[in-house]
């Protein structure tokens, strides 16, 4: 196993392991928004191309996200599995960002 990839899985790991705990933060928010007769709707990711998951909690699409990693991790030659890793990453890591933001405006 080269290097570089050895990178990857780590730098992998380290985006999952953020990621949880902010989709941990972010569920518990929207639950709580729900219980105030907000948050209605169905799906986090309405326009959902990047994922096979529907679900209106966060938590189901990293534990596809990380599914994913782990089928990637038996075979590091998929790259076409590691760019949609990639983008699922870059739609949740944005996804809750904005979430975040729009929680801190209050």
């Amino acid at each position: 196993m080269t290097d570089t990839m050895i990178s990857v899985e780590e730098k992998l790991q380290q985006h999952l392991q953020v990621l949880y705990r902010q989709t941990v933060d972010a569920d518990t928010y929207l639950d709580d928004l729900r219980q105030q007769g907000k948050a209605k709707f169905q799906d986090v990711f309405a326009d959902n191309t990047h994922f096979v998951t529907s679900s209106n909690r966060f938590q189901p699409y990293l534990k596809e996200v990380t599914e994913n990693v782990e089928q990637w991790q038996q075979n590091k030659e998929d790259e076409e599995l590691l760019q949609k890793i990639v983008q699922q990453l870059q739609l949740l890591t944005e996804t809750l960002a904005r979430l975040k933001q729009i929680r801190q405006a209050g």
